[in-house]
């Protein structure tokens, strides 16, 4: 990919985000996990439906609505909340948490969590915008998927838990208990952090200066890793939020300590660019580290946590990283708006862009660079082109409603067609198995074909729509054969 630039352009980001989002205010997506490899598909399941994951999208729309208020963009803000606050499970957690499992998966802190953040951070940049019972009506959701959550060790940290996703349960309690007149965790949140920290954090990784959070008390006592990179804001913001309620100065350090371990775990790829390290595995005084595969779109809300930390006071380093990263999202974005997922699995997990990845890019971008004056006109512009993003493995297209995953020619095992307003996608099979067809209204019109050789990735079909395609990964795209 060509580097064009050293920031990237929200606005287009944001517009192609927006596309994803049905007339409901659901955020439709192709839910792929660009650290663990995996989408719905590969668990037999073939949602494209809304995930709570996206759940910063509505953080990110609230924060550029608070800047520039526009009437298009204070709908799709009370869509998107009227939807995430009224889809419910019977059991009171939120519907639609599988993400990449898809809706195989009907339980899971994380993805509560990360529902009611995206709420609760909309609220915070936009609660005067918005009509008082739409208010009330958040918070009351967010209350009843508290209470449904309890389920996960009496709602409170334990060593049966998982560190991202209690932490992630903490940072609600603590917007919830600072925008309702509802003080049930307010007594719980410092026990609950300094529970967090005793549990999970582990100092010396890379070095002295650094704290890396291991994923599960398993993962301290017998060997394991440490948080993938791209969770830490997870745990930092939660740090920050308690050092301006308590005005306790170890909690702040705790979280530059927790920034400085991906700051100085990071990586540069044969691009040249800034990238986040996959994990670390700890056992004894032994460490070992991944780089990749790992993802690109996704770094937002370990960014969000350092913006957050940059807040409190200078850090040159970590102002250097946070600039190095902005740098590597301008290299991996296509004409469309929307990032290079992955590098180094060879496969879709590198070019399917995850709504919900770049929910939470969407979040940090916009409280990191604001939105300009044209910010939701360009939201609400349509370019009318095909947009392609290809690899040496798989490409993903998009044109209009309509989107693919597709291998080359040279390849031959991902044949998914789906659309951005339905909630279900297909993979279409050989004419000579005994599968159903493709269902007519998935078919991607006048679907590119390209074939890779030894020296680059060549397009071979004629089709005359306006496409912009963009080659990741390790051989160039040479144009038209």
């Amino acid at each position: 990919m060509e580097h064009r630039t050293t920031a990237p352009d929200t606005a287009a980001l944001a517009g192609w985000l927006r596309g994803w989002v049905t007339d409901a205010g659901a955020v439709n997506g192709f839910h792929n996990h660009s650290v663990w490899g995996t989408n719905p598909a590969t668990f037999l399941d073939f949602t494209s439906g809304h995930t709570t994951f996206a759940g910063p999208a509505l953080g990110a729309f609230a924060k550029a609505l608070a800047a520039r208020p526009d009437e298009r963009g204070l709908d799709l803000l009370r869509r998107l909340l009227r939807y995430q606050s009224t889809e419910f499970q019977a059991d009171g957690q939120y519907a639609h948490i599988g993400f990449q499992v898809g809706e195989s998966a009907t339980r899971g802190l994380i993805h509560n969590a990360v529902g009611s953040l995206g709420m609760l951070l909309a609220l915070r940049h936009a609660r005067h915008l918005l009509p008082a019972d739409e208010v009330t009506a958040v918070l009351a959701a967010v209350r009843r998927n508290l209470d449904a959550c309890e389920v996960y060790g009496g709602g409170r940290p334990g060593p049966d838990g998982t560190c991202n996703q209690e932490y992630a349960r903490v940072w609600v309690k603590q917007l919830y208990t600072e925008l309702a007149d509802d003080k049930t965790y307010a007594d719980q949140i410092p026990e609950d952090l300094a529970e967090l920290v005793r549990l999970f954090h582990h100092r010396g990784v890379p070095d002295a200066d650094s704290t890396g959070t291991f994923r599960t008390v398993r993962d301290r006592t017998e060997g394991g890793i440490l948080e993938p990179a791209e969770y830490y804001g997870l745990m930092i913001v939660p740090l920050v939020l308690g050092h301006r309620a308590y005005g306790a100065p170890g909690l702040l350090e705790e979280a530059r300590r927790l920034c400085r371990h991906v700051a100085r775990s990071a990586w540069t790829d044969e691009t040249g660019a800034t990238r986040y390290h996959r994990y670390w595995y700890v056992k004894g005084e032994r460490t070992l580290k991944s780089d990749t595969p790992m993802l690109i779109a996704g770094m937002g809300l370990t960014l969000y946590g350092i913006h957050e930390v940059l807040a409190e006071g200078p850090d040159p380093e970590l102002e250097t990283f946070t600039e190095a990263c902005l740098a590597t999202y301008a290299r991996y974005q296509t004409p469309a708006g929307y990032f290079a997922s992955a590098s180094g699995w060879h496969n879709e997990a590198d070019i399917a862009p995850s709504t919900a990845w770049h929910a939470h890019d969407l979040l940090f971008l916009t409280a990191r660079l604001g939105a300009d004056e044209d910010f939701w006109d360009r939201v609400f512009a349509s370019s009318g082109r095909q947009s392609v993003l290809v690899s040496d493995r798989a490409f993903w297209a998009e044109s209009g409603v309509h989107w693919c995953v597709r291998s080359p020619l040279t390849a031959g095992d991902l044949f998914y067609y789906g659309r951005k307003d339905r909630s279900a996608f297909a993979r279409e099979f050989f004419a000579w198995t005994d599968r159903e067809p493709l269902p007519e209204e998935l078919r991607y019109p006048r679907v590119p074909e390209f074939f890779v050789a030894d020296d680059g990735i060549y397009r071979v079909d004629r089709s005359a729509a306006p496409t912009d395609i963009t080659a990741v990964g390790p051989l160039p795209y040479r144009g038209l054969l």
